[in-house]
């Protein structure tokens, strides 16, 4: 999870343990690690279900009973792990569809009668500001002003960052994601040509309106125009599958760069593909063939919109973002958290 990875010491047994967990959209991961001097993190637990909430979602009755009970197992089984370690904090937050659905806060209160999580709903200015802090941890920090995009299950989240600023000036969340692009236009594989079309009118219309507040805030000089940095499953599965990893090792993801080029002709790809050529594509996680399609797009769109040739993956994001303010018992608000981490990866 970092860029210079290393045999974690003998004396993190007696380092204090913090955990994370991020309930999204489409996958719920958790983090759990120890932190024997300040600034160092050695991760010893590191998970990613795919839960897949956003399945059938509908406005008027919320998240299926399906996807909670798919969920409600995963968190059990997770609550059972993680409190094996006996952290000191947990830090958890819910985002997306279970925000925005009717139902999400009894499915989280039944979570926490079952596991005993405490998971809170995250707001859309939360979510984007934690999400910063994470990616910051691990970012080589280009000259400039940023722009952060966490590219979920079915929000889009979007952080302006001025040169040197460890908090936005300003963010923004979009209602569309991997799975709910999916479940509304690219649900059959190969894509047919006119999904495709209209899967980017969709995004291109939600995306107006964050061009222009950009774009406005940046004086409509072109010069000033943010560098774009994404993070989260579809950004992290690209690089992935860039790099033909057979197996993730996320510290190898943080600060890859991703054409425009590449991301349109793996969009083209992809629309061409049935559902079992994708899952042999290397570096294309289990699970996520169905919506990578989806999510590619928004990526490509976000690139045209801002007329970018390229973007900065980062693998840590939202879940490295909590564990940051769980560590720290301050809120996102705060700006703390802002000097680069130090990632021990402890291997088995």
């Amino acid at each position: 999870m970092g860029a210079n990875p290393r045999n974690a010491p003998d004396s993190t047994d007696s380092a204090p343990c913090h955990a994370a967990l991020d309930v999204g959209s489409h996958t719920i991961r958790v983090l759990v690690v120890k932190v024997p001097e300040p600034g160092v993190l050695v991760p010893i637990l590191q998970e990613r279900h795919i839960a897949r909430l956003a399945k059938d979602y509908e406005e008027p009755s919320g998240l299926s009973r399906e996807a909670m009970a798919r969920a409600l197992s995963i968190l059990q089984g997770v609550a059972e792990r993680v409190e094996a370690f006996r952290p000191r904090t947990i830090r958890a937050g819910a985002t997306g569809v279970v925000r925005r659905a009717v139902n999400g806060r009894d499915f989280l209160r039944r979570a926490a009668e079952v596991t005993g999580l405490q998971v809170p709903v995250l707001t859309e200015d939360e979510e984007a500001l934690l999400s910063l802090r994470g990616m910051l941890g691990v970012l080589k920090r280009p000259e400039g002003p940023l722009l952060a995009f966490d590219l979920g299950g079915s929000s889009t989240e979007f952080s302006l960052a001025m040169p040197g600023a460890q908090v936005p000036c300003w963010t923004t969340s979009l209602f569309v994601g991997a799975a709910v692009l999916t479940q509304q236009f690219l649900e059959r594989a190969p894509a047919p040509p006119e999904a495709i079309r209209k899967a980017r009118r969709h995004v291109r219309v939600l995306l107006g309106p964050v061009c222009r507040a950009v774009k406005s805030a940046m004086g409509h000089r072109p010069d000033r125009w943010p560098v774009l940095v994404g993070t989260a499953g579809t950004v992290t599965t690209l690089a992935a599958m860039r790099l033909g990893m057979r197996g993730y090792v996320p510290y190898r993801i943080n600060n890859q760069r991703l054409s425009a080029s590449w991301v349109c002709r793996t969009v083209e790809r992809l629309s061409a593909m049935s559902l079992e050529q994708r899952r042999r594509i290397p570096g294309l996680e289990a699970g996520r063939e169905d919506i990578i399609l989806g999510g590619a797009l928004i990526v490509e769109e976000i690139l045209a919109a801002f007329e970018a040739e390229q973007f900065i993956v980062t693998d840590a994001g939202l879940l490295e973002g909590l564990l940051l303010d769980g560590i720290t018992r301050q809120g996102p608000r705060t700006g703390a958290g802002g000097v680069p981490l130090t990632w021990e990866i402890k291997w088995d």
